[in-house]
């Protein structure tokens, strides 16, 4: 008997690429030629819950507030304002390198501060499960279909039962296996993978019988499986073309952010998630010795330095480097308690922030800010602008960055979110 190749990732990566059941100061403006609805995205996903005080939130004159304790000090350039320290000088290199591209928001109000919930608010803008994430959204809306559409190196993934594009690789390379026919190494030694002559023969044959199945299946459950199992098979040529990069099994988040730069930068995806687990890969998560935060900020960091150095240098696609074309997302999914506990460590808080970078924002400033109690200040969506009193502004929310993004994307975010929800338009560079 012999395992058919096409019908290894059929089965299997068609579930995955189907997605079933499943302010102040301006930065360089991107070029007006790169289109939206081409644009694509890198997410750095910061797992744990960081402290934005180490970093993002100088709230060196907030008495209700712990800042480091470490001698960490206020550092400014043009607009934007940080907490430094010298044992953190990928901080301030990254800054000052790249604080034109850079917007940073405060003040993010996730209201849980149960991790699993805070993730998919943060990516899908709703607790309701169910719901696709912000790049699912992305990466099936735009006007191509691609294989690779929305690329998991690691890290969260939200899918609807209508989804479709959401890839993982895989912790140990599954996907590049699952293309190639090496997950049938070390099988039954009675199954083979078939005969170069005769594998163009099965691909045929079993392309026409999903495409009979597809066509006479009922709706609901059954078309949309037929459907999903018909696109896998039409898509795995197009992810084969990338074995080449799906085959190095990236293990270091940093292997993987460079890997997810050559696939966006390539075409071949339109979104990508990478894990950053901190310093030892210890995650975030710090109940107790918060000074952990320091060193695992400052890998984070030295990450996003190689990352913009890439984006700078590589040839775009519809402009002269993938800086223009590429957005950066950076987050994690709550903050810490602003003051710390008997453990010197810090507990959940429901407010955190993020960071912005390059393609299509507005950089060189901060967004959003944190009140008294640090929690967030209510704030002009159109503007940037600091509205205390409420009057005009609004709690910056996941759903209001999920707009932005959307927009961003050259998609309609009231489709998504309602009328209600504003995209931060004063992130945007137009």
């Amino acid at each position: 008997m012999s395992i058919r190749r096409r019908d290894i990732p059929g089965l299997f990566f068609g579930a995955a690429l189907g997605g079933l059941g499943l302010a102040s100061g301006l930065g360089r403006r991107a070029r007006a030629d790169v289109p939206a609805d081409s644009r694509r995205f890198l997410f750095v996903f910061a797992d744990g819950g960081w402290d934005p005080t180490w970093v993002f939130a100088p709230a060196f004159d907030n008495p209700n507030v712990d800042m480091p304790t470490d001698g960490s000090f206020l550092a400014e350039e043009g607009g934007l304002r940080w907490v430094s320290h010298n044992s953190r000088p990928s901080v301030d290199r990254f800054f000052r390198s790249w604080g034109p591209q850079t917007c940073i928001l405060n003040g993010m109000e996730v209201r849980s501060i149960a991790h699993e919930r805070c993730k998919r608010l943060l990516l899908t803008g709703s607790a309701t499960p169910g719901v696709a994430d912000f790049p699912t959204r992305i990466a099936s809306g735009g006007g191509e279909h691609l294989a690779l559409g929305h690329l998991v190196f690691s890290g969260p993934a939200y899918q609807s039962a209508d989804s479709q594009g959401t890839v993982r690789v895989g912790a140990r390379g599954q996907l590049a296996a699952l293309l190639d026919g090496g997950c049938a190494e070390g099988a039954d030694p009675a199954l083979s993978l078939p005969p170069a002559s005769v594998q163009s023969l099965e691909d045929a044959y079993v392309q026409a019988r999903v495409a009979t199945f597809a066509g006479g299946a009922s709706r609901g459950a059954e078309r949309r499986v037929s459907d999903a199992y018909l696109r896998a098979l039409q898509d795995i040529p197009q992810a084969e073309r990338q074995l080449s990069q799906l085959s190095s099994e990236p293990v270091d988040s940093l292997s993987q952010l460079l890997t997810a730069v050559e696939l966006l930068g390539s075409g071949a995806s339109r979104c990508a998630m990478v894990e950053d687990l901190g310093y030892y890969s210890a995650r975030w998560d710090h109940h107790s010795e918060l000074n952990r935060q320091s060193p695992s900020y400052e890998m984070l960091f030295s990450n996003l330095q190689q990352v913009m150095e890439l984006l700078s240098r590589s040839p775009g696609l519809h402009s002269s480097s993938l800086l223009e074309e590429i957005t950066v997302v950076v987050f994690s999914e709550m903050g810490r308690f602003p003051a710390l506990n008997s453990s010197m460590g810090k507990d959940h808080w429901m407010t955190t922030s993020l960071m912005l970078l390059g393609g299509g924002i507005r950089g060189g400033q901060v967004v959003g800010a944190y009140g008294d109690n640090f929690t967030g200040v209510p704030m002009v969506p159109a503007t940037g602008e600091l509205d205390p009193s409420g009057k005009k502004g609004v709690l910056l929310s996941p759903a209001h960055v999920g707009a932005t993004l959307l927009q961003l994307a050259g998609m309609d975010p009231a489709e998504a979110f309602g009328k209600d929800i504003e995209p931060i338009s004063a992130v945007l560079s137009s």
